[in-house]
């Protein structure tokens, strides 16, 4: 009785250490990507991910997907589309990874997998370098981009949003991200309006693909500032 009893223990323990030690892919995503074709679908969404003539892809995340892509010695597949679209295809297992800004309150979280965090966004309001700060949002006018989000969290602290489509040359103070004010030298004030945790989404339970992109993008998330930054002085020149 001993000996049966030791024997399911030890084939409990042995199935337990297998499923929590070593992370499995039932589609083999990592596998299939490693040395062969990454298939990643792309949301047209500056600065993370841009689309250019001929459908070339650009931004924050692209250099991302390419780095990775060197590093698992895999050709990409780039394809432009709808978010939706992206997911149903993560779904079905046709596409391998999708980019484009995606954030940690995606309605598809419950669908796909998503990384964790790699880089926190925080929309700030900032006023420019000449230019006292402020005390208050009450009743205050702030530029923000033309089509921006911002704005409606601007008119739920009492400000008035003024949407322009450069609101760093306005004189103004200005809701944005805040390594965005920083590059244009803006200072900082204690307005804090929303912050928004970025992801990349692969397809549902494929956990050895998912720690490889978690290990990747811990290594490579230092540099995401400094990304940005390049990317919006491309912009702006």
């Amino acid at each position: 009785m001993k000996i049966v009893l030791l024997v399911f223990v030890l084939g409990l323990s042995t199935r337990f250490l297998s499923s929590c030690t070593f992370p499995q892919d039932p589609h083999r995503t990592l596998d299939t990507v490693r040395g062969g074709t990454l298939r990643v679908g792309l949301v047209d969404n500056a600065p993370w991910a841009k689309q250019g003539r001929e459908d070339q892809a650009s931004g924050v995340e692209v250099d991302l997907v390419n780095q990775m892509a060197d590093d698992l010695d895999a050709e990409v597949n780039w394809v432009w589309g709808l978010e939706q679209d992206h997911m149903t295809a993560l779904e079905n297992f046709e596409l391998d990874l999708v980019i484009g800004g995606l954030t940690q309150s995606t309605p598809w979280q419950a669908h796909v997998g998503l990384t964790k965090s790699y880089f926190e966004n925080e929309i700030s309001v900032g006023v420019p370098p000449e230019r006292e700060t402020i005390s208050t949002l009450d009743g205050q006018e702030v530029a923000v981009e033309i089509g921006a989000a911002t704005a409606a969290y601007l008119e739920k602290e009492g400000a008035i949003p003024v949407r322009v489509l450069h609101p760093e040359e306005t004189g103004l103070p200005v809701a944005a991200a805040a390594w965005q004010l920083e590059s244009w030298g803006f200072q900082l004030t204690e307005f804090k309006l929303h912050e928004e945790h970025h992801v990349l989404a692969l397809p549902p339970g494929e956990n050895a693909w998912l720690t490889y992109l978690e290990d990747f993008l811990t290594v490579q998330q230092f540099q995401i500032r400094e990304q940005l930054i390049a990317e919006d002085s491309g912009e702006s020149s």
